[in-house]
């Protein structure tokens, strides 16, 4: 059911760091993001050796490390349609990890595979998966494949894989300045998204491009955007990110205060009042209303975390 006062699991950053590096998985454990996502997939080399060396330093490290900071831990294991699945799907259920990042996912038959696999692993029923929405296939099949899955707890638009898939040129930086782009290749999948992450109360991040890791202005700049749109957070890959997405992604001190008002004057209207109010001499209505509930709520989430 949609509601603003239920709010999906606090996202506003998703650090993605490769699993076969010791040093960089053991300083993303210190860092205070939200979400750390530990990497089986596209951050280690498709080698057999590879990803059984990754899946052992994920493990130890995880084991070693008394007091992890980030508020969720999760793993991206490699797409249901490789060799390398099943190992990882065991790696995370043997480690208690309870949020599964799967990617390359393009039609509910994979999300039944995958939901049938945990099952058998014997996974908890607190298992949940946040699913990596990269397909041109996957976005025209999205409603069927989350529904095929009750695990589901949120979903990833990955442009860079789905841009790729489309052909797009939009992926090259030749000619190219951060000014210039658009993004207009991306539109569909992340309305799409969106408006499937709303309709099944899932929490919804968009997957940042890579570009230059020293523009931290560019990338706030299409965090705020992504925000705008109405996504909860970004899925990133540099740890010098972390402070802006979280700042981009929680309520200014402006919006609670607006959201205080407009609680406020929505309380003191009188039995039978119109549903419309007035604050600051604009009309607002209950669109405006659910919407300072959500701030405030979400303001409230933060502080408490």
């Amino acid at each position: 059911m949609e509601s603003s006062l239920l709010l999906p699991p606090l996202r506003r950053s998703l650090l993605a760091t490769p699993g076969h590096i010791e040093a960089k998985v053991r300083k993303a454990l210190s860092l205070l993001v939200d979400v750390l996502m530990l990497d089986l997939e596209d951050g280690v080399p498709d080698l057999d050796e590879a990803k059984a060396a990754a899946r052992q330093t994920v493990r130890a490290a995880l084991t070693e490390c008394a007091r992890p900071q980030p508020r969720e831990i999760a793993l991206r294991v490699n797409g249901p349609r490789t060799r390398w699945f099943l190992d990882d799907l065991r790696c995370a259920i043997d480690l208690g990890i309870r949020t599964i990042v799967v990617p390359m996912l393009y039609d509910a038959g994979d999300q039944l595979f995958a939901h049938r696999c945990l099952e058998t692993l014997g996974a908890p029923a607190s298992t949940g998966l946040m699913l990596l929405i990269e397909t041109p296939s996957a976005v025209l099949h999205l409603p069927a494949i989350v529904e095929a899955g009750p695990r589901t707890n949120g979903l990833i638009a990955g442009g860079l894989d789905y841009c790729a898939g489309l052909q797009s040129l939009a992926i090259l930086p030749v000619g190219e300045s951060p000014d210039e782009r658009v993004d207009e290749d991306l539109v569909y999948l992340r309305h799409r998204v969106l408006a499937c992450a709303r309709a099944y109360g899932l929490s919804a991040l968009d997957a940042m491009r890579p570009g230059l890791l020293s523009d931290l202005s560019a990338f706030r700049r299409d965090a705020r955007r992504a925000r705008w749109l109405g996504f909860d957070g970004v899925d990133f890959f540099h740890p010098g990110f972390v402070e802006t997405a979280n700042e981009v992604f929680t309520p200014s001190l402006e919006e609670q205060d607006w959201a205080r008002q407009v609680l406020e004057a929505a309380a003191a209207r009188p039995a039978g009042a119109p549903a419309s109010i007035k604050v600051d001499g604009r009309v607002l209505l209950p669109q405006h209303i659910a919407m300072a509930q959500r701030l405030q709520a979400l303001a409230l989430q933060i502080a408490g975390g």
